[in-house]
């Protein structure tokens, strides 16, 4: 139960006992992390580059029961991230998972056939069993994106700010069919604990540069880079 307190703890964003100082910074940036936390040198680990062209077709298994019961928005120095009841989740090859928060990096961390998008949206599930299932969502430059600025307009400034933030539906923050691309992972962040499953939606949503600036403002540059794939494969599902 170690391993998953410790996951857990990193999802919801709060601090872990004895745990080394960690950003995206010259000095305590991802290259630094695997001297503090060993997992983050292992060999599956996320980011990914997808590469269309040799993933493995296969049967979509995602179903998804959200329901708008955000309670906050905070910002934990290091992303902006919506937390929720866990009254709504998703279904993933037979397994239900609660969704337990929202978070963003801007650029993206995973790309598709090398293409970086400007901004990405983490959402990060658990299940009974201690599983961890994350769905990400990338975003282009085009349209302001309604729903994405709920979140915008109350997200806290300052590291440790935490706002109310009620009955916002991630449903309306998804693409409309739910093709994805799937892999074996981690945590994009320390601990960098593997075996999360990863759920990656081909559909690509559009947020204003306007928007994608506020948001760069508040968390800076906060994306790992993409890591080796070291011979795991990649499915895909219509």
């Amino acid at each position: 139960m170690k391993i998953y307190s410790l996951m857990l703890a990193s999802l919801l964003g709060t601090s872990v006992v004895n745990a080394a100082h960690w950003g995206y910074g010259e000095h305590n940036g991802p290259h630094k992390w695997g001297a503090h936390y060993p997992q983050c040198n292992g060999k599956e680990q996320s980011p990914i580059n997808i590469l269309t062209k040799t993933a493995r077709s296969t049967t979509n298994a995602l179903k998804v029961a959200y329901k708008a019961d955000s309670k906050n928005i905070i910002n934990n120095g290091h992303s902006v991230q919506v937390n929720f009841t866990q009254k709504g989740g998703i279904s993933y090859q037979g397994k239900d998972y609660k969704l337990v928060q929202l978070h963003f990096h801007t650029p993206s961390e995973n790309t598709i056939d090398n293409v970086v998008y400007p901004l990405e949206m983490h959402l990060v599930h658990s299940n009974a069993e201690g599983g961890l299932l994350v769905i990400g969502v990338l975003f282009e430059e085009g349209r302001a994106n309604a729903e994405l600025q709920k979140i915008i307009v109350n997200a806290p400034a300052k590291s440790g700010g935490n706002n109310k933030l009620t009955k916002l539906n991630p449903q309306k923050l998804l693409p409309k069919t739910l093709a994805y691309y799937a892999f074996d992972g981690s945590l994009t962040t320390p601990p960098c604990s593997q075996n999360v499953q990863w759920v990656v939606l081909q559909g690509v949503l559009s947020a204003s540069k306007r928007q994608i600036d506020v948001l760069h403002r508040i968390m800076h540059d906060n994306s790992r880079d993409v890591q080796p794939l070291n011979g795991r494969e990649i499915q895909s599902a219509q």
